[in-house]
């Protein structure tokens, strides 16, 4: 396997992610004006009984596809690969017609007894419709993945985003005048014909995807069958747990605010700019990392297949010295112009608040992503189950314990603590079981000088330049400086080789 179909693949998640998120943020920007704070907490906590449905019929079975398919290609057995799709398919969308009619049916009592909200019983009715669609539309996702043909996965994530977008901007003048329930569901209608677009495109391309033929007979379906469960059944299980405590962890947190003190509405509202508002400004970065990530699984698993202990040396590597210089100049940059961001694309000074807290998440937050993925590859699914759950503990812990006395802070503490030391877990196995030395000099205190000496270069600018534009402007100007000083200290400080980007550009 070639490692420029590593970088090819990377590129293209790369770009559409770009596009995907920024479709993303204008979309909740326009939302968050639309039904404010306390709208985007209504919405926002609806998404962890969607987690829960697509956690049992999509995430272990999308892993078991792009894990299976990257094999059989390895090994040349394209008899095998229609197989694992239609057989992945069956077994997602029977489970998925199952939830879907659990939730249309108990929408009440799950927004009223467990959410503790009912005024999101009809957004949870609507989400319901979308679970089929997602849950057949992963399996064939998980195939191009698996086939290294990231394209058609990305173009489905732009247009998933414009056709959400096109909803709520049609539907606002109709919704938002009957209060935040329909505001809520309004969003989530957006959501759904979101996925239903993704899912034509995707269908519609494996449908015209022609599979290479050769001699060798395929497997019986049920020999498929168990190579699937085999691999969704654990992971399944694993993701299933993990899914529940993050469910319990974000139900709980509008909860324990009031116990310190909130009132309803204002707990609501605090979770929604917390969990709608920054966290995905601190997560915009992940567009590198999730990339990488979703090329990495298939790459890492076909290596291990055929014993290629150097291919997995290199990947690992790269990915972890990568993650980590992204992590630190994310880290830089929220830290020096978070609270300005707030303002400027919130118009909440809050989130800026927020997001220079969050800053120091970054590296942790990311590192979590990719090295979770390379040791799935690896085969190492309970190592990362272990330590995913300890992470949950810690953060459910804190907010039990810290948020009725310290607030949203007592949250945020666990966060970091929670990252840091699931970060550092993974890190510890995968040098035992690879053969990776972990620089701290290229990979640590080289960035970490050379984003103070940009953001020292910034500062100096603004005492003796004064910009007379606009803060967004400014904001924008400042950030561009501190990315085009610091790319060429990069090279200088030897952080990133010339060999390293002849590569990337290059392919060789």
């Amino acid at each position: 396997m070639k490692r420029s179909s590593v970088i090819r693949g990377t590129i293209i998640l790369t770009v559409s992610a770009l596009i995907t998120r920024t479709l993303g943020f204008a979309n909740r920007i326009y939302l968050s004006n639309l039904i404010g704070a306390e709208g985007m907490g209504l919405y926002q906590l609806v998404f962890p009984i969607y987690m829960i449905c697509y956690t049992i019929c999509c995430s272990g079975i999308f892993t078991a596809v792009s894990k299976l398919i990257a094999e059989e290609k390895a090994k040349n057995n394209y008899g095998n690969l229609k197989r694992i799709i239609r057989t992945s398919s069956t077994i997602a969308l029977f489970l998925s017609i199952i939830l879907m009619f659990v939730l249309i049916f108990n929408a009440e009592l799950i927004s009223c007894k467990l959410l503790n909200e009912p005024r999101t019983t009809l957004a949870i009715k609507i989400m319901a419709v979308s679970i089929p669609f997602t849950a057949v539309m992963s399996c064939i996702k998980g195939y191009f993945y698996g086939l290294k043909h990231p394209t058609v996965p990305a173009i489905s994530q732009i247009l998933e985003q414009i056709t959400r977008i096109t909803i709520i901007y049609l539907l606002s003048s109709l919704f938002i005048p009957k209060g935040l329930t329909y505001a809520c569901s309004m969003a989530i209608i957006g959501m759904v014909g979101g996925e239903i677009v993704s899912f034509l495109t995707v269908l519609i391309a494996y449908k015209l995807n022609p599979i290479n033929k050769n001699k060798k007979l395929p497997q019986g379906y049920f020999i498929i069958l168990k190579k699937i469960s085999a691999i969704a059944v654990p992971i399944t299980s694993n993701r299933l747990i993990t899914t529940l405590l993050t469910s319990i962890e974000t139900i709980l947190i509008p909860t324990q605010l009031q116990l310190y003190g909130f009132n309803h509405s204002e707990a609501i509202g605090t979770y929604g700019i917390l969990t709608g508002m920054a966290l995905p400004l601190i997560l915009f970065p992940t567009v590198f990392t999730n990339s990488i990530s979703l090329m990495l699984l298939p790459t890492v698993s076909a290596a291990s297949a055929n014993k290629n202990k150097s291919m997995i040396n290199f990947t690992t590597s790269k990915t972890m010295k990568f993650t980590i210089l992204i992590g630190i100049i994310s880290t830089f940059l929220f830290l020096t112009f978070g609270r300005l961001l707030g303002v400027i694309v919130y118009k909440e000074e809050y989130v800026g608040i927020l997001l220079s807290i969050l800053a120091w998440l970054c590296p942790f937050i990311y590192l979590q992503t990719t090295l979770g993925s390379i040791l799935n590859g690896l085969n190492k699914q309970l190592i990362v189950f272990r330590n995913n759950i300890i992470g949950l503990t810690i953060r459910i812990s804190f907010i039990f314990l810290l948020i009725p006395m310290y607030g949203l802070k007592g949250y945020l503490w666990g966060l970091l603590c929670s990252f840091v030391i699931v970060s550092t877990l993974n890190i510890i196995h995968l040098i035992r079981i690879t053969s990776i030395n972990f620089k701290v000099s290229n990979w640590l205190i080289k960035p970490i000088l050379v984003c103070l000496a940009s953001i020292s270069l910034v500062d100096l600018l603004n005492r003796y330049l004064a910009l007379p534009f606009s803060l967004l402007v400014n904001t924008l100007i400042n950030m561009s400086v501190f990315i085009l000083v610091l790319i060429p200290l990069l090279i200088l400080s030897g952080t990133i080789t010339f060999n390293e980007i002849n590569f990337i550009l290059h392919r060789k």
